[in-house]
């Protein structure tokens, strides 16, 4: 579906554009100051995590706050104060319901799950408008499919956040992008675009090998784009998770018993899946009688080294950069009388992994302390973060906000006309490699912001200049780092250039 209008934005004809994968490790940068993921809201018994702090963790109580069954999706703004959540029947504020915010999601399914929430993993997930602080997106969907208990429609709601005296309201609701697929119950994502701006909503078909793509801009939502790879993924008890890496250049999905996990590389310009591995786990909840499992849930590490797996019973490890992924470590397993199992699984602000009940009545989350260590020395820790609730059985459903544009990839860059690209195509940096100092240039005069940042993405000096300046790398350690220029009246990133730094 091209051009979805909204909020009387200019309607776009987009044409899908394939570019060259250029390869590049590390070389994707943050968009600092965004915690849209700060706080998780569990639901039951109205308990919150806060991740805002670096050495310790909130937990506290949201009186007003509704029931979860699994389906659950919330977003802060760019301070970290939790802003909006959903469990797939309303969206509401911290307070109450939105105004036109009840009622998603229309069809007999939904309907029998207006107290507690729907019973689908990953069904929502909230999207800031690219470019804007006012409005958000949420992204949809209910089994609506009359002949089977699956999805066939993708809806968007939009918030806006000044609406009703500040108080927020939902001012479209249950706008399809989709209409008549047949779509995996659950397992809806999203990975930032390569410009570090839009965003890619990706959805896996059912009983098929497609997926769903759509183009998230300023002005549009645009597709759906289709594409056939990896295995055929069954009809059967085919609930569905699906997740990006914290860098977007791997994604994973798999669907609860009878199916393999997919792993696949990620083009975040062209938002082109490749290079598909089959991994298969194959401790289930009775280990050994299952041969090929599938998973409940899954997650990267915050180094994409990782991939975690878990089903009821069990969360496995496996190292993506190892010659045979197969191999995986074991780090937690369970047999049929542990009641409260392990479920889905998310990352958070602080770099730990933590885990879900899967069947309640444990007032805490499993944690994974250091998810980059391979085997035991990732501290898998057992209901090792307390919570008020005693059904965690559902985690929110949350994305990478903070990843900025892929910086080298040739589509880094917002375009803005020719004029534009001139300017980008103008940056200097001499000397390079550099030694005690570099010298930075761009070639025409504007209001520009020079960062000069790790391959990791840290932010060793800024610099607020019309034209020139000087960064000291004296002090900086031997290797590699980039230097982005950004427009500080636009917002829009103009150039980026690799810099080397010897002594």
């Amino acid at each position: 579906m091209e051009g979805v209008d909204e909020v009387g934005g200019v309607t776009l004809n987009c044409v899908m554009k394939k570019f060259v994968t250029i390869v590049c490790l590390f070389c994707w940068s943050y968009s600092y100051g965004q915690l849209y993921d700060a706080q998780w809201a569990l639901g039951y018994d109205e308990s919150v995590l806060d991740f805002r702090a670096a050495d310790t963790i909130g937990v506290y109580s949201i009186p007003t706050l509704e029931y979860f069954t699994v389906t659950n999706a919330s977003i802060c703004d760019e301070e970290g104060n939790l802003l909006y959540y959903t469990n797939g029947i309303s969206i509401c504020g911290v307070d109450s319901i939105l105004e036109n915010g009840s009622g998603l999601n229309p069809c007999p399914y939904t309907g029998y799950y207006t107290v507690d929430g729907l019973n689908i993993n990953q069904a929502a997930l909230f999207i800031p408008q690219p470019g804007s602080s006012r409005y958000y997106y949420l992204f949809h969907f209910s089994n609506d499919a009359p002949d089977s208990l699956r999805p066939s429609t993708i809806y968007y709601s939009l918030i806006d956040k000044q609406g009703n005296n500040g108080q927020g309201s939902v001012i479209k609701k249950n706008m399809p992008i989709l209409n008549s697929a047949e779509l995996r119950e659950g397992g809806m994502t999203a990975c930032k675009h390569a410009n570090g701006r839009d965003y890619w909503l990706v959805m896996g078909g059912s009983n098929n090998n497609t997926f769903y793509k759509f183009l998230i801009t300023p002005d549009s939502i645009i597709g759906p784009y289709l594409q056939n790879i990896g295995p055929i993924f069954p009809i059967g008890y085919d609930v569905a998770t699906g997740e990006f890496s914290e860098d977007g250049s791997k994604y994973a999905t798999c669907i609860f018993a009878g199916a393999p996990i997919l792993v696949m590389d990620f083009d975040r310009c062209s938002g082109e899946f490749s290079n598909p591995v089959i991994l298969n786990e194959v401790a289930g909840f009775f280990p050994n009688q299952d041969t090929i499992f599938g998973c409940y849930s899954l997650e990267f590490s915050p180094s994409s080294q990782f991939l975690y797996v878990s089903n009821p019973s069990n969360l496995v490890q496996y190292d993506l950069w190892a010659t045979n992924i197969q191999d995986s470590s074991q780090l937690f397993l369970g047999d049929s009388t542990d009641y409260f199992g392990i479920d889905m699984l998310q990352t958070a602000e602080n770099g730990k992994l933590y885990g879900s009940t899967w069947n309640g009545g444990l007032k805490a989350l499993h944690v994974v302390n250091h998810p980059d260590l391979k085997g035991d020395s990732a501290g898998f820790v057992y209901g090792g973060q307390p919570t008020l609730t005693q059904n965690a059985l559902s985690l929110p459903n949350l994305i990478n906000y903070k990843l900025g544009s892929l910086v080298g990839s040739g589509c880094d860059t917002i375009p803005t006309g020719v004029a534009q690209q001139t300017i980008s195509n103008s940056l200097r940096v001499l000397p390079n490699p550099a030694d005690k100092y570099a010298y930075v240039e761009m070639g025409a005069q504007g209001n520009y912001e020079f960062d000069l940042l790790t391959v990791s993405g840290q932010v060793m000096a800024t610099k607020q200049t019309q034209q020139v300046d000087i960064f000291d790398t004296e002090t900086l350690a031997p290797g590699v780092y980039f230097l982005r220029v950004t427009d500080k009246t636009t917002g829009a990133q103009l150039a980026a250039k690799k810099v080397v730094v010897v002594h």
